[in-house]
């Protein structure tokens, strides 16, 4: 236990090493520091070739091989992890670190077909600058990229993009990876992964994948739906996608006709060479939606935190993110029982999975599984609330099952034992990340400093983000109307509810104040 503890209750020697990542990155500082500067205006966008050296690789056009960033202390036998598509300073790039100064394990990154036809689309000048990232094509390129790697014990992957996990089942089933799950389509297709998990005896959505307009609205009445607006909805998305991209909440048959027409035929993540064929028509569950970030080491599973989001109707949008809440109520077995047997039907052992859920009057129904992190920055909550986090478990699971004198000395604090963590964490303090949202839209005149002096100064708040278009004057900027429209964030964290509540409340009376705009 003593182990452990050293890891849960030293936060600052953690966030410490953090920084010493991602400098020039802000994130996190005012743990250390507080308020001793305004984040929003020190928020600055690393550039592509600083993001490679930050993660250590790609940055040496004239070498061959992988791109293989050893650890200062090797442990003992010498194994390596295998990282596609990094370019998050608080995912990959602290993940990958994390296991090299934790375990003494080497990391090798690796780009996606998708990231690598975005950079062919660039130019020689991006080709030549990733493409000792690209995944081999051919059984040359195979042995060639294998070569250096003999010697190590490849253990895993992992994928940092929604668009590259496709390739990163295939790629690590070439590899013979020592913790893989194969290659499912059904974790990713979202037609598929509903029929998956109602095939293994699971109470799910109704749902018809529809390659025409009509087949969609003919399900829409079998749903209920009418040509005017009523009290039964639909949800009309596409079968791959990532967040709320093109994700439709539909009161009629007119609105499915609407959205079936803007996603049949678009790209899929934005590719020039594949599209949307068919469109994806499902019920739509009525309840409380949470999500769960859980871990699988061989079939075993632990959840590494629980959010309940906050969705409210704001400028003419019906669900707009308002907070995404750290929970650990009574509902948190009934989530966990439904989702094992989820990552059970969708042959899931391995790795760490985001999975979205609605808690209805009937019971628990999926909406999504996700076999990548949490795309926010969960670590500071997460950190202050369990003690620990969704990456140091996935690495103890991957990587903790050697002696502990096998591994590096220094990085003794930074690990976390497996087998002393609980199914289900329990919550030491209050802690969500806060959508900032805009209720104007307009030209930008100005920004509300005082306001966000006053949201920086309050005993809950961490941490506070305004994002880029909405800092300059003279940017065009709109309301808010989901994720995606966020004009920034705020983190915050206290161990007493009245405290913290009344934080919130405050935040949620300035957010209308921050801009000022012109038509």
């Amino acid at each position: 236990m003593k182990h452990i503890l050293k890891s849960m209750w030293a936060p600052c020697r953690y966030i410490q090493l953090f920084l010493l990542v991602l400098t020039p990155s802000y994130t996190f500082q005012r743990l250390i520091q507080p308020r001793a500067f305004f984040f929003w205006k020190l928020s600055p966008r690393i550039g592509q070739q600083h993001r490679m050296e930050l993660r250590g690789g790609g940055t040496d056009v004239d070498q061959d091989g992988p791109v293989v960033e050893e650890p200062r202390v090797w442990a003992q036998p010498k194994r390596a992890l295998i990282f596609m598509d990094v370019f998050s300073e608080y995912h990959g790039m602290f993940l990958s670190h994390q296991a090299r100064e934790a375990y003494g394990v080497a990391t090798i990154s690796v780009v996606s077909d998708y990231m690598r036809g975005f950079f062919e689309q660039k130019g020689p000048e991006e080709i030549d600058r990733w493409k000792r990232e690209f995944i081999p094509t051919t059984e040359d390129e195979y042995d060639q990229w294998m070569a250096p790697l003999r010697e190590y014990e490849l253990v895993a992957i992992s994928c940092e993009s929604d668009s590259g996990l496709a390739d990163a089942e295939r790629f690590g089933c070439s590899l013979n990876l020592t913790c893989h799950n194969g290659f499912n389509e059904a974790r990713r297709n979202k037609f598929q992964m509903i029929q998956t998990v109602e095939k293994a005896g699971l109470e799910v959505v109704r749902q018809r994948l529809c390659e025409s307009v009509d087949e969609a609205i003919e399900f829409g009445e079998e749903l209920g739906l009418q040509e005017e607006e009523g009290d039964i909805w639909a949800v009309v998305k596409p079968v791959r996608g990532v967040a709320s991209d093109d994700v439709h909440l539909c009161k009629s048959t007119s609105s499915i006709r609407k959205a079936f027409d803007k996603i049949h035929k678009s790209s899929i993540f934005g590719s020039p060479w594949e599209k949307h064929e068919t469109v994806l028509v499902q019920e739509f569950a009525v309840g409380q939606e949470f999500a769960v970030d859980i871990i699988c080491k061989n079939g075993e599973k632990k959840i590494a935190a629980i959010w309940i989001y906050d969705k409210r109707p704001a400028n003419g949008a019906p669900f707009v993110y308002y907070a995404t809440r750290i929970y650990d109520g009574e509902l948190g077995e009934i989530l966990f029982d439904y989702l094992s047997k989820v990552l059970d039907a969708l042959d899931v052992r391995w790795g760490l999975s985001h999975n979205e859920i609605i808690i209805t009057e009937n019971g628990p129904r999926l909406v999504e599984v996700n076999c990548r992190q949490h795309n926010m920055n969960f670590l500071p909550l997460t950190m202050s609330c369990h003690g620990y986090n969704a990456f140091d478990m996935l690495l103890a699971a991957y990587l903790g099952d050697q002696p502990r004198d096998s591994y590096p000395e220094e990085g003794e604090g930074l690990r976390l034992d497996w087998n002393l963590l609980p199914p289900i964490p329990t919550k030491r303090m209050h802690g969500q990340m806060v959508h900032l949202s805009s209720f104007v839209e307009g030209t930008l005149i100005s920004i509300n400093e005082e306001a966000l002096m006053e949201i920086q100064q309050m005993d809950s708040v961490l941490d506070l983000e305004i994002y880029g278009p909405f800092l300059e004057p003279g940017n065009r900027i709109e309301k808010t109307i989901d994720i995606r429209t966020d004009c920034g964030w705020v983190q915050m964290v206290h161990p007493d509810k009245e405290t913290f509540d009344r934080d919130f409340e405050r935040i949620l009376e300035l957010m209308p104040t921050l801009f000022e705009v012109e038509d």
